[in-house]
């Protein structure tokens, strides 16, 4: 199975188990984790926005503190990636920053290995 593939049937399951789905929305961390046999560690965080075809999502940047440069935060806050795992536009991660970016990464090297795909190839 590839990577892709393992992925897809990640969120096939998703829209098709309810108690897999219950589950991802009640502990995210935990369930990610175990599916992609990865833990970044104890400061690791993920929110789960539950998308719904009537409402638009609108990320709001953390607020600025007191006395930051404004034009430096406006800097970091379009620098942000927000990366879709499939060109279609299943599924996807808000990254708000360059440390995050890599633990994207290392949970889909561990999706990889997990899966037994030549990570070599790639």
């Amino acid at each position: 199975m590839s990577n892709a593939d393992f992925v897809e049937k990640n969120y096939e399951r998703i829209t098709t188990d309810p108690d897999y789905r219950a589950k991802l929305l009640a502990d995210p961390v935990g369930v990610v984790c175990a599916e992609f046999g990865y833990s970044p560690g104890p400061d690791f965080k993920i929110e789960i926005v539950e998308q719904a075809k009537d409402t638009i999502v609108i990320m709001v940047p953390p607020k600025p503190q007191a006395g930051e440069d404004m034009e430096l935060a406006l800097t970091a806050v379009t620098e942000r990636v927000f990366d879709l795992l499939f060109s279609s536009g299943i599924g996807g991660f808000f990254i708000p920053d360059d440390k995050q970016k890599w633990v994207v990464r290392e949970l889909r090297l561990a999706a990889q290995k997990k899966t037994g795909l030549d990570i070599s190839q790639l």
